[in-house]
């Protein structure tokens, strides 16, 4: 009963609603307890770092992204340490992070089914009853982190059924701030949005993709939509469960079916569903199409301090995300056009009940008239991968930094959104993302495989957060290997950190090299990027994009010498392997020996001296006609060696066959002279032996 009415205070709180009552009397003691203690929290202007205790004792993070799980863990550990207890969700048969004190198993393949997961809950809870406890009292996080998971209202009320504590925003509110809903708040409060025309409502009933011909009825439908608006200029088709660039598809010529059609079947194909799809027009169709993006954050109806700038790839995807104070946002739109803008963004989400963290995208541009406009296009209900390039322009009362997952939790416990002041060591970060692959002139990359062993490099006083989960690279889970958060206090500076950054840490990948680090640095040395002149839509549009990554000592080794080694110089010459000796050795030794048998050294003035039956000068004078023929020579130690391997139960039975083959194929080669050992030569000299004598050792 206590839960339950603790639940309801806290929904009023929030909600400002003042129709709950409370009798006293002795009965209701406790009662009144919990709501005097709701109220404490709800007054309270605390960030997370300033909070006497953690609002939760257990957090089960539920991300397949290394990088996202380790960020979460990074936040909660940052401000709570070891006091908060962090359950990692991963697939069978991995390994958990480093610093997790748990983890919660589940099959492959099974992300998203919330029936598998309570399956396995369950089933933890009965082996661990420190979390059965915690779970019973409301007192379990469930964190999805970054991923599109934590924008489904459905998944809220799963979540929440479970018995878990929901940290993101509250489903009914998810549901009106989605992006058709998102759009529809804007044209209420008088925020411009691009003109959009909806194809099907996020409820409606989903269309048996499997059936050729239910899908097929559902692309005329959505094709007959766009059509019948006689519209000519680009847009963009849309699905409200997309991001990322997955889920949106550039429709250049919404007049030609043909174009229509493979847009359509582009987005129902990567979304796999049906509701929620809309057609968005393109902005400044009649201006030179470029645009800047800005993301405002907004926690509950708060707005942050500053600005967070997206450059991105052809595809939508983001590429860097830099966060400007209030005072810097001047590089890239008017300082009035700004307040509007967040005046418009706090708007929005008022009137959308946001209770937590969101994201307010919107994109700058300047019309045919030269005039600067702002344009409104969604709202994610979710902390964003670049969060910290606009928390850390933010400090409490302490001087503590925001930590975004760590406020989730104080505001799923009811603490409402503190005041937090301007930074004061910097007023520009830079969250760089970390990526293995090759960027093409578009900007697309092409996925390099490896496995992650840290990072190399010297420490930067500006990298003020900086991640990179060790293990093997998975395309699957997420193709971001890291993040590197770089403060600085103007623009040229942040690109020079940036540039140096790029050029000095590098992660220590055994796999294929990448181009990404050599792109990157170019992106911030660009003359253009430098100069504010480089629009979100044209990242990679002025820079020089590496034909292959720098080649070092290990890709070396890799690409050149291992081949070698494995295959040999000639084929059939590389590594055997059967046991030795092999089939190859045996009948190579068994030809050699053969041919051999029929093949004598010739005999030289050498011979002849070394036997007492000519002269020094006769061999020394034949050597010299037999350089000056040649142009010089050679000698060789490997009738030597090969006898000295004698010794080598592999080499003894070969030792004899090997230094006949050096001694005849040597000489035909032009060698000059037989080295028996320097060494031994110069002994038997000090001792006074006769070097004749040595020489026939």
């Amino acid at each position: 009963m206590l839960s339950k009415f603790s639940r309801r205070v806290s929904q009023c709180l929030v909600s400002g609603s003042s129709r709950l009552r409370v009798v006293p009397g002795p009965r209701n003691a406790p009662v009144v307890q919990a709501f005097q203690v709701c109220q404490q929290r709800a007054k309270a202007d605390i960030s997370a770092p300033l909070a006497p205790e953690p609002p939760f004792p257990t957090v089960i993070v539920y991300n397949q992204s290394k990088h996202a799980t380790n960020s979460v863990l990074a936040d909660i550990r940052a401000v709570w340490g070891s006091s908060v207890r962090v359950i990692q969700t991963l697939e069978e048969g991995r390994q958990r992070l480093p610093g997790m004190d748990a983890a919660l198993y589940v099959k492959p393949k099974t992300w998203g089914d919330l029936q598998h997961f309570k399956e396995r809950l369950d089933f933890l809870c009965t082996q661990d009853h420190e979390l059965s406890r915690h779970r019973a009292a409301k007192q379990v996080v469930f964190m999805p982190g970054w991923s599109a998971f934590a924008e489904s209202a459905e998944a809220a009320v799963g979540v929440q059924n479970l018995g878990l504590v929901w940290p993101g925003t509250e489903p009914k509110a998810s549901q009106g701030l989605e992006k058709i809903g998102f759009k529809r708040i804007c044209e209420k409060v008088g925020a411009p949005t691009p003109p959009f025309t909806v194809l099907s409502e996020e409820d409606a009933p989903l269309v048996d993709l499997t059936n050729p011909d239910a899908k097929e009825a559902c692309v005329k439908e959505f094709m007959t939509k766009i059509l019948d608006m006689n519209f000519s200029e680009k847009g963009l088709i849309k699905s409200i469960h997309g991001g990322g660039g997955k889920g949106t598809a550039h429709l250049h010529h919404p007049d030609q079916p043909h174009e229509v059609r493979r847009a359509v079947e582009k987005v129902i194909t990567e979304m796999n569903r049906t509701d929620g799809i809309y057609f968005e027009q393109r902005v400044n169709t009649k201006g030179d199409g470029r645009f800047y993006q800005i993301e405002l954050e907004v926690d509950g109806g708060t707005v942050a301090d500053g600005g967070r700038f997206v450059w991105f790839n052809s595809g939508l995807q983001k590429v860097v995300e830099i966060g400007l104070s209030d005072d810097k946002i001047d590089l890239f739109m008017p300082q009035d056009l700004y307040q509007k803008s967040r005046k418009w963004a706090g708007d929005i989400a008022k009137m959308g009940n946001n209770n937590t963290r969101a994201t307010m995208e919107a994109l700058v541009f300047q019309n045919e008239k030269g005039e600067y406009e702002c344009s409104f296009i969604e709202c994610n209900r979710r902390p964003q991968v670049e969060n910290e390039a606009l928390a850390l322009l933010q400090t409490d009362s302490k001087g503590n930094r925001r930590y975004t997952f760590a406020e989730l939790m104080m505001r799923a416990k009811g603490y409402p959104a503190p005041t937090f002041a301007p930074a004061k060591d910097c007023s520009i970060v830079l969250h760089a993302r970390w990526l293995h692959g090759n960027p093409d002139s578009d900007g697309k990359i092409t996925y390099q495989a490896g496995n992650i062993l840290g990072m190399t490099g010297p420490r930067l006083d500006y990298i003020k957060a900086e991640l990179m989960a060790p293990g093997e690279i998975s395309f699957t889970a997420d193709p971001q290997l890291g993040k590197a958060v770089i403060t600085a206090d103007t623009w040229d500076e942040m690109c020079d950190n940036a540039a140096e950054y790029f050029r000095l840490r590098k992660p220590a990948v055994m796999g294929a090299a990448s181009t990404y680090a050599q792109t990157l640095y170019n992106l911030f040395t660009c003359p253009k990027f430098r100069a504010g002149k480089t629009a979100s839509n044209e990242t990679f549009a002025h820079i020089e994009i590496p034909d292959h990554p720098d080649r070092s000592v290990l890709t070396v080794l890799k690409e050149q010498v291992a081949p070698a080694i494995v295959n040999g110089y000639r084929k059939g010459e590389g590594v055997d392997p059967e046991r030795y000796p092999t089939l190859g050795v045996t009948s190579a030794v068994e030809e050699l020996t053969h041919e051999l048998t029929k093949t004598a050294p010739e005999a030289t003035k050498f011979t002849a001296f070394a036997r007492g039956e000519a002269s020094y000068e006769d061999y020394i004078a034949e050597l010299r006609a037999k350089l000056d023929k040649q142009g010089g020579g050679w000698v060789t130690v490997a009738p030597r060696d090969t006898a000295q391997q004698g010794n080598d139960s592999e080499s003894a039975s070969v030792s004899n066959v090997s230094r006949v083959n050096a001694e005849v194929w040597a000489q035909k080669a032009g060698c000059v002279g037989y080295e028996t050992g320097g060494a031994q030569y110069q002994a038997g000299l000090i001792r006074g032996f006769d070097p004749a004598t040595i020489l026939r050792l």
